[in-house]
């Protein structure tokens, strides 16, 4: 597979969602997820135009341009989603049709098992997200049957309503209903450990609570991971770097402050405080991270603290 040319709450809505999630339009929340958030990150900016060897630096071990592998791969599992109607190869490449087509490596996805191993970068990032978030909707196991998700209003959140590239008209159709990964109950306890305690700057939710696109996303790669033999410590690796991918502007901030409050160098933070929702919630994001950066005179100009309800790639 060549990859190289390549604050809380349950109803929060999608940067560009026109309305809510159980309300949304054909391929409305799908295709607003497909802005890259750095768009939009004035951190990122303001780093991207330093050009000085610490920031050169810091980036490149928090965004490598050539990215990282996640040391997995897809094997069957998005040929089952496409066999159980959950993707729609149709739906999916009609999205891409207007932003210059899917990679070969995807479209390959819909009809093939593959063994190559996936790459995270800011080329593949969009597309390993969109891929990832109907695993994590669709996936059975048994922790989901106690997940928020799971009740009458199931097709109510941004990550199920959200999720229109299925051949039914909304996500919740298919939530916990699929085996699209075999997870032994082991596995199953090593995918929840990390689930329960690894947050996303967009909310104040843990991933196992997957009330977005990026909680989705990311119990799927765990639950992809766990399935070819990863530990709870590689998963949480595995999360901070799908994190720092899909919020590359929020990471390089905790990045510069880790290295600049904390005197603690990127890659000697564990990967696991780096999850915590101290850090990684919105919450704890802005009041740990963002406003002591704010205090100290680390950020460009007057910028103030970042909201939490754009959902956005």
């Amino acid at each position: 597979m060549s990859q190289s040319n390549q604050p809380s709450g349950s109803r929060r809505r999608f940067l560009m969602y026109s309305s809510a999630a159980v309300g949304i339009g054909a391929l409305g929340g799908v295709t607003g997820s497909l802005l890259w958030a750095s768009n939009s990150s004035k951190f990122l900016t303001y780093v991207k135009g330093k050009q000085t060897a610490a920031f050169t630096k810091l980036s490149d071990e928090v965004l490598p341009t050539d990215g990282l592998e996640l040391g997995m791969s897809f094997g069957d599992s998005i040929q089952r989603l496409v066999q159980a109607g959950v993707i729609s190869p149709r739906k999916f490449k009609y999205v891409y049709k207007k932003r210059g087509g899917l990679p070969d490596w995807v479209e390959t996805l819909f009809t093939q098992a593959s063994s190559e191993p996936l790459t995270m970068s800011m080329q593949t990032a969009p597309y390993l997200l969109n891929l990832m978030w109907p695993l994590g909707v669709a996936t059975k196991t048994q922790f989901n049957e106690k997940s928020k998700l799971n009740g009458p209003r199931v097709g109510s959140f941004a990550s199920t309503g959200g999720w229109t590239l299925g051949e039914a008209r909304n996500g919740g159709d298919y939530f916990n209903k699929i085996s699209a990964i075999d997870l032994t109950a082991e596995q199953e306890a090593t995918v929840l450990e990390a689930a329960e305690n690894s947050f996303r700057p967009c909310c104040n939710n843990s991933t196992f609570f997957q009330d977005c696109n990026h909680g989705s996303a990311l119990l799927g790669l765990y639950e992809l991971a766990a399935s070819q033999g990863a530990s709870v410590d590689e998963l949480y690796d595995l999360g901070r770097i799908a994190n720092s991918f899909w919020y590359p502007g929020k990471y390089m901030e905790m990045a510069y402050y880790f290295q600049k409050i904390k005197n603690q160098p990127w890659d000697q933070v564990a990967a696991k405080t780096i999850l915590d929702k101290k850090y990684s919630s919105i919450s704890g994001w802005q009041k740990n991270v963002h406003q002591p950066m704010v205090e100290a005179g680390l950020l460009p100009g007057k910028q103030a603290a970042a909201g939490g309800s754009g959902c956005a790639v």
